[in-house]
């Protein structure tokens, strides 16, 4: 029996994705921060954050700097290989 993977809903879409596949933030007082495992967090998913319509709506929720919120998805997106493949292995030293 194979077992099944948390789901998780994006805050902006209200789409429902594999918890894995999601961007984990939180908000720490007036900042959003990546999420270091304390307290309450949001999921955001990839297209949501590359949506700038979306990422708009989140900064006017959160009251942020667009541009530091922008700054941090790019960070916290996996980058992409020219097929269309996330790199899994990028900056890990074997």
């Amino acid at each position: 029996m194979q077992k099944s993977q948390p789901i998780r809903m994006c805050i902006a879409c209200r789409s429902r994705h594999p918890q894995h596949t999601l961007i984990r933030l939180k908000q720490e007082g007036n900042d959003v921060i990546a999420y270091n495992g304390t307290g309450r967090s949001f999921y955001v998913c990839e297209k949501c954050s590359k949506n700038e319509k979306k990422v708009k709506g989140l900064v006017k929720r959160f009251r942020l700097d667009q541009e530091r919120f922008v700054k941090l998805l790019m960070e916290m997106t996996p980058p992409v290989s020219s097929c269309g493949v996330p790199h899994l292995n990028e900056g890990v030293n074997i």
